[in-house]
């Protein structure tokens, strides 16, 4: 292992096609259910979806229940939303209707994944 994997924290690639990319981190404490559902079908592709200028989604087709689940997130951070199966990256500071899993933060690249519009196709993948 070297001095940039670890067991509790992994990579998260953001490519969206066409425009460029986004990585970050995710940490198994946050929400280990979900990152396993998320690793066992990685990499994954969607398409964007934007919620106002809030966050952009994408929904996976995973299913995992809720852990740890908050309301209120921060610029940069990421959240699952177990009630569709969808990764959300959050642009701006807000507070949300549905509760969500975090995952971890968005740790370069958050100017790109502000210019996604809905319908870019987004690949992500973990690890």
């Amino acid at each position: 292992m070297n001095s940039k994997t670890s067991v509790s924290k992994l990579r998260i690639t953001i490519e969206i096609y066409g425009k460029g990319r986004a990585e970050g981190e995710v940490f198994r404490h946050l929400a280990p259910i979900t990152l396993n559902a998320l690793l066992r079908n990685m990499p994954s592709q969607g398409r964007a979806i934007r919620f106002k200028d809030q966050f952009v989604y994408i929904t996976l087709g995973i299913v995992a229940g809720m852990e740890k689940v908050r309301k209120s997130f921060q610029k940069g951070e990421i959240g699952f939303l177990s009630s569709n199966g969808a990764l959300c990256f959050f642009l701006e500071n807000c507070e949300v209707a549905m509760p969500i899993n975090p995952l971890g933060k968005i740790t370069s690249g958050l100017d790109m994944l502000g210019k996604v519009g809905t319908g870019d196709v987004i690949t992500v993948n973990i690890g």
